[in-house]
């Protein structure tokens, strides 16, 4: 059986994510100001979406892409130094809260 080697988009993605911050599932319950538990129990009704991810279900550690959708999904704010700006200027959310905002300010 041929060994799989790892192609060049993976290793761009795994570069990305070594310049970026992971978090950790415990620290997102913190501040949902949930329990890890019922933290736990919403993550596995995302179980889907996490796989289609790539994500472990076992992952400690969150890459900032499931981040992004944990925290649009579950509505969590993360503090400035936790947000990963590439991530959070990407965000479809992020416009509509913006063009709202500016909408208002008309």
């Amino acid at each position: 059986m041929p060994l799989n080697y790892p192609n060049k988009a993976t290793i761009q993605m795994i570069n990305y994510y070594d310049k970026n911050r992971f978090i950790s599932k415990s620290e997102l319950a913190r501040l949902a100001d949930v329990s890890p538990r019922t933290f736990s129990r919403y993550l596995q009704t995302r179980r889907h979406i996490l796989d289609a991810m790539g994500i472990s279900p076992k992952a400690q550690k969150l890459p900032p892409q499931a981040v992004r959708y944990i925290c649009e999904d579950y509505c969590i704010d993360l503090p400035p130094d936790l947000q990963d700006q590439e991530a959070l200027s990407k965000s479809p959310i992020r416009d509509i809260i913006i063009s709202s905002w500016k909408q208002e300010q008309e």
